[in-house]
């Protein structure tokens, strides 16, 4: 019940809250996604970085845990390669780099972007790094292909938001939460639907707690059931403090259940600690439930089934 994260605040709260800002901040998520051969795997893991470096500069970053279906990739060509007369000789390497972005889901390219870098090093693999290590996240070029890439995904989401609630709510349905999470968290601002989206997440993270409120209760009665007495009353009282956001149902079960336990165990330590249990605490744990809720639904991201990524090799 409580193995939960907190993310989900930021989330529900303003999407993408504590990215970096910039025009696009909290409108669309970006997966960096990088193929390469594993030949220069050191210049690799810094145009990564960059990658990475580019959807935080935006604040267009997908949260941890929560792959989207929109990817940024690069791929770079030499389009020049030298070895310089020095003591001790270093490479050159005129890179053509370009990145795209696109729906990885379904192999499909939005737009891309082209820069042009020269790396120097005692290698080319080197050389490549020291390329990579000039692009410059904030270029106007990649702004621009934002910017493009942003309206694509408008227009993409105007056109499928009402089928992705649909399927959303087909997966409730069937009590298969994470999956549904994980769609309706990929609903970004720029679609109509984003606020149903979010409704609809609560109201789920609502189901999901009353009936495991419930589970709760239930051990917490048979626990004491099974053993009136102070071992029994420390059973039942591990399962009510595990309870998040009661609804009244709940609440009324747990004033039952405390006051049995309180009156068959007079003047016990353990009839104290129950007694102390009153309403009002559960009542505040209610006005934490979006937090609560928050850290479950990024348990139900975590255990979704990934996003597999195709057509991308886009060059």
């Amino acid at each position: 019940m409580k193995k939960l994260i907190f993310v989900l605040v930021a989330l529900l709260a303003g999407f993408g809250a504590a990215k970096a800002e910039s025009e696009f901040t909290g409108q669309i998520m970006l997966t960096p996604y990088l193929i390469h051969d594993g030949s220069t795997p050191k210049a690799d893991q810094i145009l990564a970085d960059k990658l990475n470096r580019i959807v935080a500069q935006y604040g267009i970053g997908a949260s941890a845990g929560l792959e989207s279906p929109f990817i940024i990739t690069a791929h770079a060509i030499a389009v020049g390669e030298e070895t310089t007369a020095t003591v001790p000789p270093q490479k050159v390497v005129e890179i053509s780099l370009t990145l795209y972005i696109g729906n990885g889901e379904e192999g499909v390219v939005f737009t891309t972007c082209n820069l042009n870098l020269r790396g120097v090093g005692k290698t080319t693999e080197a050389a490549y790094s020291t390329a990579f290590k000039r692009i410059k996240v904030d270029d106007p070029e990649i702004t621009k292909a934002i910017g493009v890439a942003r309206d694509r995904i408008a227009e993409y989401y105007k056109q499928r938001g009402p089928a992705l609630i649909n399927k959303a709510k087909q997966f409730a349905a069937c009590e298969a939460y994470a999956e549904a999470y994980a769609v309706l968290l990929r609903i970004p601002p720029v679609c109509p639907q984003y606020n149903e989206a979010q409704k609809l997440i609560l109201e789920l993270i609502g189901k999901e707690m009353a009936e495991e409120n419930r589970q709760l209760l239930t051990k917490a009665r048979s626990a004491w059931s099974a053993d009136p007495t102070e071992n029994g009353a420390r059973d039942a009282q591990y399962y009510i403090d595990q309870i998040v956001s009661p609804d009244e149902q709940t609440l009324e079960g747990i004033d039952r259940l405390l006051a049995d336990m309180s009156s068959r165990l007079q003047g016990s330590a353990d009839e104290e600690r129950a007694a102390s249990l009153k309403r009002e605490e559960y009542i505040q744990q209610q006005r934490m439930a979006m937090i609560e809720g928050a850290r479950r639904l990024a348990e139900s991201k975590a255990d979704s089934q990934p996003i597999y990524y195709k057509g991308v090799r886009w060059w």
